[in-house]
């Protein structure tokens, strides 16, 4: 009899290419994995691989049924992902993705003032260091939303509100002003060496691109990969670079240089539909978009 777990066995080894580098990512012992797929082939009176000294590779039949397990697997995942959110339901948990610093800065606060008004939900917090590109797609069901700080939101089947637009700034030290001055404008910042973010942190963020095209490439010291990282190597004393105010504000140690226009950037609530479809989480969105509202107004 067909066996769903044989399927993701041969799966494994498809994609994989041998039966040891499929046990790896199954998590089962070569033998286990080889002795697997002799019954799949058994039951289905089918040879799916031809075996090799250099591993595994599709027959004819193997290759035919190959986009059907694949469906297979989505379908399962589906199933999992539905009876997890339906569980969620009932104990009323929202869980809410995002990278540390906007987590820090902007989630945990939103969160606490709205566990104010709805104790009843609660939540999981998935806090990361990674930026949007690496961290999983809400489609996967990882998370129901995610409070994402980049300008443009990709995703054709994704609920998205802007909740705020937060100036940026260039800042240094306190040491680094005593020893070098504090450029007041652009034009005074050509003199002095700048802390830039890496290109995986310019891709989501239209000012960290517009600045790095305004520095020639001998004013740069070195490339951080996060904000926290950039306020600690301002802290060094060696150059000058770009914050977003409510975090280089925070910290003591440093100063504003200056500030312009160009210098600003998004933060985003994002859901997957299925998250969304979900009456606590359309409460949680519509109670963020109030909420920097409001604090807006209070530092206006």
């Amino acid at each position: 009899m067909f066996n769903w777990n044989d399927a993701r066995v041969f799966l494994a080894v498809a994609e994989e290419g041998s039966t040891l580098a499929a046990a790896g990512v199954i998590g089962m012992n070569q033998t286990t994995v080889a002795r697997r797929i002799d019954a799949l082939e058994h039951s289905l009176k089918l040879t799916l691989f031809e075996k090799g000294n250099r591993g595994y590779r599709l027959t004819v039949h193997g290759l035919t049924l190959l986009d059907e397990v694949k469906q297979m697997k989505s379908a399962a995942v589906a199933v999992l992902n539905a009876a997890d959110q339906l569980n969620r339901d009932d104990q009323g948990i929202i869980r809410f993705s995002g990278n540390a610093e906007a987590m820090q800065r902007f989630g945990v606060g939103l969160v606490s003032a709205f566990r104010e008004q709805h104790p009843k939900i609660h939540f999981e917090l998935q806090i990361d260091v990674a930026w949007a590109k690496d961290q999983p797609p809400l489609e996967s069901g990882k998370s129901d939303l995610a409070l994402r700080p980049i300008d443009e939101v990709a995703g054709d089947t994704l609920i998205t509100k802007k909740v705020a637009e937060f100036p940026l700034g260039i800042y240094c030290s306190r040491s680094y002003q005593k020893k070098f001055g504090m450029p007041e404008n652009l034009l005074e910042a050509k003199d002095h060496k700048f802390l830039v973010y890496s290109d995986d942190i310019a891709v989501v963020m239209k000012s960290v691109r517009w600045l790095n095209g305004q520095i020639d490439r001998s004013q740069i010291l070195y490339q951080v990969n996060a904000v926290s990282s950039m306020a600690a190597a301002l802290q060094s004393g060696e150059a000058i670079g770009l914050l977003p105010c409510v975090t280089g504000d925070a910290t003591p140690e440093l100063n504003l240089c200056f500030q312009h226009a160009e210098l600003r950037h998004s933060l985003w609530l994002v859901a997957s539909q299925a998250g969304y479809s979900r009456q606590s989480v359309r409460k949680f969105m519509a109670f963020a978009g109030q909420h920097f509202k409001r604090a807006h107004n209070d530092h206006a």
